[in-house]
Parts: C-alpha cells; structure tokens; sequence
C-alpha cells in the first residue's frame, strides 16, 4: 500500500537510515553514499502538502520503501528528491514513482525529475514508471589543494540579477544539446520552472564580455562542502583556470563537488588537469506528465451571440 506520509508513520520512518537513491546527485561527496535521514524526512514530509508530498510504502505494518517530490523553482517541474528502500525484498520503486508523478501530475506538474545513480541498477524500474533516460552527469571532487593555483580577478564577474533570465536562457541554449532541452525543457518558462530554487547558502554570478553575458557559476555552499555548476558561452575566451582557482578560494577550504554534464567534455578535462577526480555519476531522467503538442490543429473557439 502507497499513502502519503502523515502522523502515525513518523515514529516508524524516523528512526530509518538508508541508502538515499535520490539524494545521489546532492550528498555524494567523494564518492560517499548518502544515507536518508528519518527525522528530517518526516519533518519536510509533513510540511506544505501543495508544494511537495512524501509517501511511504507499506505491507502488513512493514516500511518497504520511501519518497518524496517536491516543486522546482516554478509549477511546472517538480522532482524527486528522495528515494529510499529499508529492504529490497520486493521493493516497491514503480509504485512510489508512479504516486509521486501522480500527485505532482494533478498540481500542474509538465514533467518530473529523477537523478539516479548510474551505478545501481534501478533505472530500468524507472522507465517502466514512465521516466526517460536524459544525460549522464559526472561528479568531481578536488582531493587537496593545490599549490599550483593562482587565483586571478575575473573581470567583469557580478551577481546575478532577475534582468538576466533571457541572456541565461539563450547561454543554457547555446551550451545544452537540443535533445536534452527537448526532455527537460524547451521554452524560457520550462527552463526557469526547473531550476533548483536558491537558497540562502546559493550564491550565482554571471561574466560579461561584449554587453553579454558568456558565463553563469552557481556555488551552493553546504556544511563542509561546495557544490558547483557552470555554464560558458562556446568561444568566448572566458579564462577558465581563473574561474576554477576563484571557486577553490570561494569554498574556503569546503570540499568542492563539481557537477559537469556529458556534453562539457572540455570542462571535465581543464578539472581533471588542476586535480579534480571524478568521485560519481548520475543520470536525470524524465518523466513527461503533460504531452507536448507535435502538429497543429483546429479548435472551436466560443462565441457571441
């Protein structure tokens, strides 16, 4: 039986700690598999109902599986951000996944995320839950510091501002393959809709060269660690070391988890060179819960009389 979390699960679910599937992405520094904390669990699950949900599968009074989903930063993307299995005896992942998309479905979701580790075999279960393979994400992690970096000023580097979405929308689209925009998101809208919301630890800039802007960094600081993304616009001559050398300052002496996708190939290797590692690796999948319209046709529209 699938239900959403409520009261009477908490003392069961509280005092869980597995595996955390979902939280892959997130929590795996340097390889580190995350564990799925009870307590905060029950304590978010039990939270806004109309912006996130938490479920829990349940067989004859035995915990066999949780998840949760929550918004993105708009309506229209939500994703999973935990997923987690005490025993995987007959472990419920297509039903958990299947309530989530549901529920996200019927509060005006267009797609669901899912991040899963290409490492665990769980994303054929997900494709039979109506999720779509998307692109692979490498993890990296800078084992030490090293001596050899010297930060210079990134010139032309500021803040972000809500004036830079359609600059940051064409930037995403110059640097993104279009089958991955296809999956994940088409127009300006999606796009914004399924950005991971900032937090009060999330700080952005962005570079400009030429009155545009040719680079976007994201630094979400977290307690003993920095996770990192970045964007740069192809030909730009954005100096890339510069930039790696400001985020291992801008860490202070956090570890730094940098996530870099298939399709930055050049970026994984400027790491790789100043002595990042890849620690993991993910893959986002889709769950499509609103059919995009392929042809053109014809409506009756109302009238007056």
């Amino acid at each position: 039986m699938i239900r959403t979390l409520g009261l009477i699960d908490a003392f069961r679910v509280a005092a869980v700690s597995t595996p955390d599937i979902a939280a892959y992405s997130t929590y795996a520094v340097a390889g580190h598999q995350p564990a799925l904390q009870g307590f905060a669990f029950v304590v978010a699950g039990l939270r806004s109902k109309r912006t996130s949900v938490a479920l829990v599968a349940l067989e004859e009074g035995k915990l066999l599986g949780m998840a949760s989903a929550r918004r993105a930063s708009g309506p229209t993307a939500w994703f999973v951000d935990h997923l987690a299995l005490p025993t995987n005896k007959d472990a419920p992942i297509g039903e958990l996944l299947e309530a989530a998309s549901a529920y996200a479905g019927r509060r005006g979701a267009e797609r669901l995320f899912l991040k899963l580790p290409d490492t665990w075999d769980i994303q054929k279960l997900a494709s039979q839950s109506g999720f779509f393979p998307s692109y692979q994400a490498l993890l990296l992690t800078l084992p030490g510091r090293s001596p050899l970096y010297k930060e210079e000023s990134l010139l032309n580097t500021r803040l972000r501002r809500p004036a830079d979405d359609h600059a940051l929308f064409r930037l995403h689209n110059a640097c993104t393959p279009v089958e991955v925009r296809y999956k994940t998101g088409l127009t300006l809208q999606q796009w914004k809709d399924a950005e991971e919301p900032a937090t009060q630890r999330t700080r952005e800039l962005v570079m400009e060269r030429e009155g545009d802007v040719a680079a976007w960094l994201r630094l979400d600081y977290h307690r003993g660690w920095t996770k990192v993304r970045t964007f740069t616009l192809p030909n730009a001559a954005v100096d890339m070391p510069s930039l790696v050398a400001y985020v291992v300052k801008a860490g202070k002496r956090r570890g730094i988890l940098w996530e870099v996708p298939e399709y930055q190939a050049n970026l994984r290797l400027l790491l790789e060179r100043m002595g990042f590692e890849v620690s993991g690796c993910y893959r986002l999948m889709v769950n499509p819960l609103a059919e995009m319209v392929k042809k053109p046709a014809w409506a009756p529209a109302p009238t007056s009389v």
